[in-house]
């Protein structure tokens, strides 16, 4: 197997495949069965975004939830990868104002939104590019919430060696039943370590988040309230036609999906306390959710009904810039 592993997609442009996608694909339980794979279920690539829900039992553990009273909406959008509508920006200044902090402290970085034609109408109405645009900001913001309710250096938050950082990775490993020590650091988009580790892992952690009480491995307590913000807030996750929101609202939080940059996917399934990860060596993001959808329809995660009601991302239309679709982008069978 090479390291590109399976062709799992294909983009047509025509009656010609003009594009292959390769990747890997596993499927675990809690307790570390392997139930389904294409490619390499030991792949090791960067967890990136795909953490956030994890990375977000913090602010449940270090108290900071029950000090400061964050919602269920605003824990879910700690665990987003946003477009920066309008409902999020409030939601992350909201939880900016109940920790006294503004966003002048949020160190991830000023972007326009994820979603280009979002992107596209905010530039028009004058809007520029802004901390509470980026799609972290909400996940950095639960990290300035820890921070304040432990007494850490708020400035140097983003560092590897701060204590909220060195927690994290620690609090990763132990969800993923991955030694913290083995976890391969480097920097990610935002500028926060990145957790590079087999793609088994980061479907094991999403299997004993979905449902800790099958584990030791985890707080359940902590589990429970984190996966339970999300269902009851799927709008958070991404946004509008935002593929997580889809996935999380259409089966009514029982399952709950989050992307990762650099095309990397991972599920869970409160119901069976099993999860899914994903990864598309070509980097392609925007290319996921054809094969997550045949992902779960292979496993019958997904009712009938909701198969149609999640019908649009079963496959991605290939326009051109006329908007004109030219081909389809769909999973390989």
């Amino acid at each position: 197997m090479t390291r590109r592993g399976e062709a799992l997609l294909t983009t047509t442009r025509g009656s010609l495949v003009e594009t292959e996608h390769y990747g890997h694909i596993v499927v675990t339980t809690a307790q570390g069965d392997i139930l389904y794979k294409k490619g390499n279920a030991h792949h090791v690539t960067y967890f990136r975004s795909a953490a956030k829900p994890i990375q977000a039992l913090e602010v449940i553990l270090s108290g900071a939830h029950q000090q400061f009273g964050f919602t269920d909406a605003e824990l879910s959008i700690m665990c987003a990868s946003h477009y920066g509508e309008k409902y999020h920006r409030e939601t992350v200044l909201s939880i900016l104002k109940k920790i006294g902090l503004s966003k002048n402290d949020l160190k991830c970085g000023k972007t326009t939104s994820l979603n280009n034609d979002y992107a596209t109408e905010m530039a028009l109405k004058g809007y520029g590019a802004d901390e509470l645009f980026n799609d972290c900001s909400g996940k950095h913001a639960g990290f300035l919430a820890v921070c304040k309710a432990k007494n850490y250096d708020i400035a140097s938050y983003i560092l590897p060696d701060h204590p909220l950082e060195q927690q994290l990775t620690k609090l990763i490993g132990q969800v993923c039943n991955y030694s913290s020590s083995e976890i391969i650091i480097g920097i990610d988009g935002c500028g926060v370590p990145v957790h590079g580790m087999p793609l088994f892992n980061m479907a094991l952690g999403f299997a004993n988040l979905s449902k800790p009480t099958e584990t030791n491995t985890i707080p359940t307590e902590a589990a429970t309230i984190i996966t339970r913000a999300m269902a009851n807030h799927p709008e958070m996750l991404s946004g509008t036609g935002g593929f997580c929101t889809a996935l999380t609202k259409g089966t009514n939080g029982r399952l709950f999906g989050k992307i990762g940059a650099e095309a990397v996917y991972c599920v869970g399934n409160t119901e069976t306390g099993q999860g899914l990860a994903i990864k598309l060596t070509d980097g392609n993001l925007w290319k996921l959710a054809p094969i997550v959808m045949q992902t779960l329809e292979k496993l019958n995660w997904l009712h009938n009904d909701e198969i149609t009601e999640l019908q649009e991302f079963r496959r991605i239309a290939n326009k051109n810039k006329h908007g004109n679709i030219v081909g389809y982008t769909e999973a390989i069978d």
